[in-house]
């Protein structure tokens, strides 16, 4: 009879023991080598795996990916209008803001135009000012607007250019002509652009061109404008004009009694003048005189004899 050791039973058994939780773990690794692998490295994240053994271990996996899509390259947008530029920017990825470039709290509307943009990955902040404002030389300046051009003296078709270029809309410049007896259409000037002097402009050079201004050329056809506008340039057609008295042939016989004035024109003048303005008064030397007039004289209130002839200023009053 083979009598067994004390303890040895108990060895074998612990043995055996620790022999199955070992060959149990084997197998929950390889369970878990399956499970977090399947052979693809460019495979698409797996879900969260939980695997629990009978030894109670556990083991969780997880994989996330984040793609931030860059935007496309987005050209510069100055002095495009505000909507415009928007639509390109949201277009290509961006997103968009904007702010008044000028000083003040005025919400920018789509009609403005960009003067300054700040580009930065995905968004794009753009500086505006209103419609037909200059661009001010730092964002934050003051309003300023365009000045309208003079443009007295010169022809039509030039004037509307400068105009035009200075911001106002050819549509708001109107025409009228400087004479009262005389008209002068938008489509006579346009038939002949180079034919007509501005010689009186509203408004005056200096003024601001805002949306909307509107501009009127008083205009002369050929190049010789009057002093003033509003006359006429035939006086009879003025309803105030009263036809002169004939002139008088007292004197003309040259007699003795003529005195020697040294040409004066006082010795045989009567105090009256023979030609007069439609007001009843005497003409003076350096006046206008009309082209009925001209070739004619006549005294002044001093008593002193005038001719009526052709300058380079115009027809004008004349001591000889």
């Amino acid at each position: 009879m083979i009598r067994s050791l004390p303890g040895r039973g108990k060895r074998a058994g612990g043995r055996a023991a620790i022999r199955g939780k070992f060959i149990a773990f084997g197998v929950f690794g390889a369970f878990l080598l399956g499970a977090c692998s399947d052979g693809d490295a460019g495979a698409e994240p797996k879900e969260t795996v939980t695997v629990t053994a009978t030894a109670t271990a556990t083991v969780t996996a997880t994989a996330t990916a984040t793609v931030t899509a860059k935007p496309e390259s987005i050209s510069s947008q100055k002095d495009a209008a505000l909507e415009e530029a928007r639509e390109a920017a949201e277009a290509a990825g961006y997103t968009v803001s904007a702010h008044n470039a000028n000083e003040g709290d005025a919400e920018p509307s789509g009609n403005w135009k960009v003067c300054f943009e700040d580009i930065g990955y995905g968004t794009v902040d753009y500086g505006a000012v209103e419609e037909g404002a200059l661009c001010p030389k730092k964002d934050g300046g003051p309003l300023t607007w365009p000045r309208i051009p003079g443009v007295t003296g010169t022809v039509y078709a030039k004037a509307v250019k400068a105009l035009v270029k200075a911001g106002l809309d050819e549509e708001n410049v109107s025409v009228e002509s400087v004479y009262k007896d005389v008209s002068v259409s938008s489509a006579d000037v346009e038939g002949d652009a180079d034919g007509y002097t501005v010689c009186f402009q509203s408004p005056s050079a200096g003024k601001d061109v805002k949306p909307g201004t509107e501009a009127v050329l008083t205009l002369v056809e050929g190049g010789s404008c009057p002093s003033g506008k509003g006359t006429y340039q035939d006086r009879k057609n003025d309803p105030d004009y009263t036809p002169p008295p004939p002139p008088s042939d007292s004197g003309s016989g040259g007699s003795g009694s003529t005195g020697g004035s040294g040409g004066s024109g006082t010795a045989q003048w009567n105090g009256q003048c023979e030609l007069t303005s439609p007001a009843g008064n005497c003409y003076q030397a350096g006046q206008f005189c009309a082209n009925k007039h001209l070739g004619m004289q006549t005294h002044n209130s001093a008593g002193r004899i005038i001719y009526c002839k052709q300058r380079a200023d115009g027809q004008r009053w004349n001591y000889s």
